[in-house]
């Protein structure tokens, strides 16, 4: 379906209600959103999900597909506040935000008047639309009903495609979503008494004046500058679960480094991995990279660049060591109301002040 899919992006400040009756039984999943707790689900069993991660520890996307019959395709984003002390958006903002996501789809819509209906989950209200495809392509989705549901302390947009309005995943995903709920309870931090470090695992060391990260069989140790960066638990499904990833913060500059540790023979080069981080990005929605750089500091190849956000500066830098059989594959972020040059310019500092050293004999 050519439809745009609604997304709300949150960095730094930033319908049925009867009585359904399913013919499948329906199985509780937990969609873990690491130091932000957990999404559960009452999903009918016959669905298949896949999460998406993308870099920088933003929000999943949850995608569910049947395993047989119609095809229909459910995403699921659930977002939080990514700034201490800031608030999701009230019920009128939401509503706004699904009226101009309506007011876009317009364009390619059969219906010349397209309602926004209320929706109530367990935990929150939220809003949507629904919407036929005027001139759909082969092979693309008809229907969407697309909006945004207020769960605990999440927003989770959503976006549900079929073939036609009475197709019964319309009813199943408004029906799950409804029934949503949001667990604060937050997952084991690796390499605590709750979630011991496995022998293939990371291991992270916290002085006074740094953070020193190895894995047992490597022959290499980072020591990354304390300063204002804490260890969080990011792990969200996906390729956060690498027993070998690490995530910081530091929300008072907020900056954001994260990566793995892997053989160097993973490591695939800068171009492929661009490539990668460029298709994962169109498919999960995110801004389009601006002025992506490839260089060098010292022994890091990396790739710099921003992301295209209104009124502030989302920049991040690429950074990959190869040496004595490990790649370490790190990733800083930097959000400011500054320009994309002094945001550069402290990324780059910060990693000339991350030391890699090999280990002694």
């Amino acid at each position: 379906m050519r439809f745009n899919v609604l997304r709300l992006l949150m960095v730094v400040g930033m319908m049925l209600t009867a009585d359904r009756v399913f013919a499948e039984a329906m199985a509780s999943r937990d969609y873990a959103l690491g130091q932000h707790g957990s999404l559960q689900l009452n999903v009918p069993v016959s669905w298949k999900d896949n999460v998406t991660q993308p870099p920088n520890g933003l929000p999943p996307t949850i995608a569910f597909v049947p395993s047989n019959g119609t095809a229909f395709r459910v995403l699921l984003t659930p977002i939080w506040s990514d700034r201490s002390g800031a608030v999701l958006p009230a019920a009128a903002d939401i509503r706004k935000k699904v009226e101009q996501a309506a007011v876009q789809a317009k364009a390619q819509a059969l219906e010349t008047d397209i309602a926004v209906q209320e929706m109530k989950g367990t935990t929150g209200a939220g809003y949507y639309y629904a919407v036929t495809d005027r001139v759909p392509k082969p092979g693309e989705f008809k229907r969407m009903k697309q909006g945004m549901l207020r769960v605990g302390d999440l927003l989770v947009s959503f976006t549900i495609l079929s073939q036609d309005a009475a197709d019964p995943v319309n009813v199943e995903a408004t029906a799950m979503l409804e029934g949503a709920v949001h667990s604060t309870r937050q997952t084991a931090v690796p390499g605590t008494k709750d979630s011991p470090v496995r022998p293939d695992a990371l291991q992270i060391t916290s002085t006074e004046q740094a953070h020193v990260l190895t894995v047992p069989a490597s022959r290499l140790v980072m020591r990354l500058p304390l300063g204002g960066l804490s260890l969080t638990n990011s792990a969200i499904g996906g390729s956060t679960t690498n027993p070998r990833y690490f995530h910081f913060r530091d929300d008072a500059k907020q900056v954001i480094i994260s990566g793995w540790f892997e053989s160097d023979q993973a490591f695939p080069g800068l171009q492929k991995i661009w490539a990668d981080e460029v298709t994962v990005s169109k498919k999960n929605g995110l801004p389009d990279a601006q002025r992506v750089v490839f260089g060098r500091l010292g022994n890091w190849e990396t790739i710099a660049y921003e992301r295209a956000v209104p009124n502030i500066t989302n920049s991040h830098l690429h950074a990959h060591w190869v040496q004595a059989g490990t790649w370490i594959d790190l990733h800083a972020s930097l959000t400011t109301t500054g320009s994309s040059q002094d945001a550069r310019a402290k990324l780059e500092s910060l990693l000339r002040a991350i030391v890699v050293k090999q280990k002694a004999p």
